[in-house]
């Protein structure tokens, strides 16, 4: 049979939360667990197989943003607190459960988690965790596609092209900052595309970008080998297409590997159902509940009893066969697929959000770890990186993608709807006018540059759509909505000071160290291109 891969795509999308004067909000709380329950367990996977000489090749997108929170010493120093009360609590916990040996069981393996995840924070990454993924990207294992600055919808600036490369020039200026090579893809945020923006992406020298199914096999004319092989656009930019149906199967609904009832039920955490007192010494729940981590039940039940307890070689077992099966049907997809296409190299791209390994399924590190293994003993289906499948070229005709996005909605309702739709003039309006600003003031220094260079980065974060999506949760849409104005008002307090000449470098510098993120940024990247 002719050759078979599998692309995993791995997207690390974060709103940028850093909140010097408030410790201990809820939102600071999901970037902690996001690196205790996703990016440590990944790295130690990763660390592993690359021990035992076992292949696994995936790749990475890390938004600018998430980055520099990753680098940040403030969110580093509150995350090992963070870890210290955490094992504190859980040793507090085996003295409340002295009545159940295996829900004392459930909290020693949780408490040797977090244990584990100190360790090798502090100790073996010594905080900084981008270095060690530096590390596997030039090994040949990981493979990082650069994104915009910040997670921008960029179909909705089209018609202000100044704004795109904006995003995409201060994004390149980050990954810069934290990894040593080039990135041959550009990720475009939600997969989101409309005509036009593969000119944009391939003006920087990218070669691929990834795209949601119907945006290729909508295109036009549709690609010959469908979602099995990369297409190019005219200016040839490659074009991967995602399988929507695998990441359905994996982690979406209630007949998805992830549902199954013997996994962990994430959902069921001490943290919104122990009394405040109980969880006083882990965080203030007048700040809001929040997951612990301390979780003690399966899918199987609601129920308080034996038979609903979380059982680890259970749900080990299970995951075995769960990669396994998974296998088994890409395989037979993908021979499908290559006797259509005349034995032609095929291949299956799979995009997942990071938070499905870890955090919305607990065991979601150790199912991708059981699918490396089994891959590497198998070898009828081969995982590999997005650039390596670009030599494939099944067909020399060229397509035009359809505006897509992977939104349930499949295009832009999430982010322009009547929750939201108020914020887009505030932000078309503060967009116009930082380009303004750039044409107007090209030459500047000092205070003034300082200002501007704070103006774009408060448009940046403005721009994120992360804030766009909180207003569609109504337990969120307040946090969203204060981000977004605060960060709107921030610059339109820039723009009215260089009409009258003043600005209070007081002020100035408080949201300079509270936004502390793009240290290197120019706010020139906003003028147009000659």
């Amino acid at each position: 049979m002719a050759n078979t891969s599998l692309i995993f795509v791995i997207n690390a999308q974060f709103p940028f939360i850093r909140h010097p004067e408030a410790p201990g909000c809820v939102e600071e709380t999901r970037f902690f667990n996001a690196l205790s329950y996703t990016w440590l367990p990944l790295l130690r996977t990763c660390t592993n197989l690359d021990a035992e000489g076992i292949p696994f090749k995936f790749a990475l997108v890390f938004s600018p943003s998430l980055c520099e929170m990753f680098a940040d010493q403030l969110l580093q120093d509150r995350y090992i607190e963070t870890l210290d009360r955490a094992i504190e609590f859980g040793l507090s916990e085996l003295e409340r459960n002295t009545g159940s040996n295996e829900t004392r069981e459930l909290i020693k393996l949780q408490l040797d988690i977090i244990q584990l995840n100190r360790r090798d924070f502090v100790e073996i990454y010594e905080r900084n965790i981008l270095k060690k993924i530096d590390y596997f990207a030039n090994r040949g294992y990981i493979e990082i596609l650069a994104t915009t600055a910040t997670a921008c919808f960029l179909p909705l600036f089209a018609d202000i092209p100044e704004a795109v490369n904006a995003q995409i020039e201060t994004g390149l200026m980050s990954y810069r900052t934290h990894f040593t090579s080039f990135p041959s893809g550009f990720w475009l945020p939600a997969m989101a595309y409309s005509h036009g923006i593969e000119e944009v992406i391939k003006s920087y020298g990218f070669q691929y970008t990834i795209l949601e199914s119907h945006g290729l096999l909508f295109a036009d004319p549709p690609p010959d080998a469908g979602l099995f092989a990369p297409a190019w656009c005219p200016n040839g930019l490659a074009v991967l297409g995602r399988d929507k149906r695998v990441s359905h199967e994996v982690y979406f609904g209630e007949d998805s590997i992830a549902s199954n009832p013997v996994y962990l039920n994430v959902d069921r955490d001490i943290g919104f159902e122990l009394d405040e007192e109980s969880l006083s010494g882990l965080f203030d729940v007048r700040l809001g509940r929040r997951i612990t981590g301390f979780r003690y039940w399966s899918r199987n039940g609601t129920g308080t009893d034996s038979q609903s307890l979380y059982r680890f070689d259970e749900a080990h077992s299970q995951i075995c066969s769960d990669a396994a099966t998974f296998l088994d049907r890409r395989y037979e997809t993908l021979s499908k697929a290559s006797a259509f296409l005349e034995g032609a190299p095929v291949s299956i791209t799979c995009v997942f959000p990071a938070e499905v390994f870890g955090q919305s399924w607990y065991e979601g590190i150790s199912w991708l770890e059981n699918l490396f293994r089994l891959a590497a003993v198998r070898r009828d289906v081969l995982f590999a990186q997005p650039s390596s499948c670009l030599q494939v070229k099944i067909s020399d005709k060229r397509v035009e993608p359809y505006c897509s996005s992977w939104f349930d909605s499949g295009y832009a309702e999430e982010v322009l709807n009547n929750s939201n739709d108020w914020m887009y003039s505030y932000i078309r309006t503060a967009t116009l006018r930082m380009v303004d600003l750039a044409e107007r003031f090209p030459g500047d220094s000092g205070l003034k540059e300082r200002s501007l260079n704070m103006a774009a980065r408060e448009l940046f974060l403005a721009q994120s759509i992360d804030w766009f999506l909180l207003m569609n949760e109504g337990d969120k849409s307040e946090y969203g909505r204060s981000r977004f104005e605060e960060s709107v008002k921030a610059f339109t307090v820039v723009y009215e000071s260089l009409g009258s000449n003043f600005i209070s470098t007081e002020w100035l510098t408080t949201i300079e160290k509270r936004h502390n993120l793009f240290s290197a940024i120019n706010y020139r990247v906003f003028r147009k291109k000659k």
